[in-house]
């Protein structure tokens, strides 16, 4: 019998607060494990420890217990777990990102800034956009590099209904018609709705996981 492995897997993680384990946990023995071509998402109370769980799936911070595996030869991007000023600056203009792609990567690009409403600013800096045009140019620019998995935080936080709507929209297609993995705090019922799968938190553990009908 074939040996399953899916996109992306934790086992009993866990990742210590700074101060060591005086300070306690910001996760504790969480295992759940992301199929490719699904999309699972995040959800729990404020203290839930979403991004947590999300920077050790991205391998952003190292857990202490446990490990976090991702299959063998997909490549893995993440979106929104970095503060403001740790992104690179000047990330250029959306048109030169398409002169650089290839066909395949030009054309997901291209279909991604009209659904997001980015086309007619191409040819602004990504940095002068307003924050819901550069939240959409990052998932955009995401979606284009073809990563296999993709970890998101705060995909849909403070934009309007209809520019969270077609964020999760550019999305959940990748997910359909590519094959993408996505692991994603859920901001809201809309970002439940696209979800294949729902993990629960709750300080930091695994409450429930919950495939969606």
């Amino acid at each position: 019998m074939t040996e399953h492995h899916p996109a992306l897997r934790l086992s009993r993680a866990g990742a210590i607060r700074a101060g060591g384990t005086e300070a306690g946990y910001v996760i504790e023995n969480v295992s759940f494990a992301c199929e490719r071509g699904t999309w699972t998402a995040l959800t729990g109370p404020s203290a839930a420890d979403r991004t947590g769980v999300l920077r050790c799936a991205a391998g952003l911070d190292r857990p202490t217990e446990g490990e976090v595996r991702l299959a063998e030869g997909l490549r893995l991007a993440h979106l929104g777990l970095l503060p403001a000023a740790d992104r690179p600056a000047g990330a250029g203009t959306l048109a030169a990102a398409l002169g650089l792609l290839p066909p395949e990567g030009a054309a997901a690009l291209g279909d991604a800034m009209r659904r997001l409403d980015l086309w007619e600013e191409r040819d602004t800096p990504v940095d002068d956009l307003t924050e819901r045009g550069r939240r959409a140019a990052a998932v955009a620019l995401a979606v284009a590099d073809s990563p296999d998995v993709l970890i998101a935080d705060g995909l849909t936080r403070g934009l309007p209904a209809d520019s969270a709507a077609a964020v999760l929209d550019v999305l959940r297609d990748a997910v359909d018609r590519r094959g993408l993995c996505v692991l994603a705090s859920a901001e809201d019922l809309a970002s439940l709705e696209r979800a294949d799968a729902v993990v629960l938190l709750a300080a930091g553990r695994v409450v429930e996981t919950r495939v969606m009908p």
